[in-house]
Formats: structure tokens, sequence, C-alpha cells
């Protein structure tokens, strides 16, 4: 599956093409997500294991220069998962509302309205991005495996 990813560097945003694949064409029974891209001439491969593959993406953040970010939903303080369980590369977007906790979330994640108005992609990407950080809630599991 071919995808693109917004970075930002000291120069700008810039998009990365990204190669994903699964190691099994089942995506149920999967149990390893692969990341391939190339920056500035070097090849870099991200991998994950744990479903719905967060991990994956903060792998390639991790291998990416310190000064260059994924800027995507994934790595978005609003990308949040749903609490009744999470789709692979499916987050929904919450730049609107107010949410503490993973209860906050249960309208806006199974209301068939707001779903189809939230739901994101990992690598979407808009301009209220905002980084996550320790002391914003954000209910999806990238900020905790790139601090891993």
């Amino acid at each position: 599956m071919k995808k693109q990813i917004t970075i930002q560097t000291e120069n700008g945003f810039q998009v990365l093409d990204l190669e994903i694949s699964f190691d099994n064409d089942n995506m149920d029974e999967a149990s390893v997500m692969t990341i391939k891209t190339n920056y500035q001439g070097k090849e870099i491969i991200a991998s994950g294991n744990h479903y719905p593959w967060t991990d994956a993406y903060a792998n390639l953040q991790k291998q990416l220069p310190e000064n260059v970010k994924l800027i995507c939903c994934v790595a978005c303080r609003y990308g949040n998962g749903c609490p009744v369980g999470d789709g692979p590369d499916e987050l929904f977007c919450t730049k609107d509302v107010s949410v503490s906790c993973k209860s906050d979330l249960f309208f806006y994640t199974e209301d068939d309205n707001e779903r189809q108005k939230r739901s994101k992609g990992y690598t979407d990407y808009c301009n209220d991005f905002q980084p996550q950080t320790s002391d914003f809630f954000t209910y999806n599991d990238y900020r905790f495996y790139l601090d891993d």
C-alpha cells in the first residue's frame, strides 16, 4: 500500500512517500507492519508489531533526524482512537471538543454522523495539527511508543 506523510523540517514542510506492507495478506491476522521511505537519500525501514500499528509510525519518527517531525493525525494531540476498539489507520479528530478521558470519546466515535465527520487516517494532515504532549490527553499510543 502506498501513502504519503507530511514532515516538518528546518526548511518547512515536505511530503515523504511511504510503502506500507504487512506480514500477512489478511490484515486481521497480520502481526507486523513495515513502513519504507527515503529521506535525504537514505532508506528508512520502520516496523511495528502492536495492532493497530501506531508503534510503526513512532518507530519511523525515531529514525528521522531529531529536527524532523511527523505532521499527521497519528502524531496529533487531536487524533484519538475509538474507546470500544481501534481499527488500523483510523483515528477521530476532536480538535473542536474537550477530551480529558477516553469516555469523553464515546459520542464522537459511536454516533454514525460524528464518526463520518471525524474519521481520519494516520497520515492525514490539516492546519490545526498540534503535537502530542504529556499534559494534553490523547487516546492513542503514538506518544507511548515514541517515548519507549
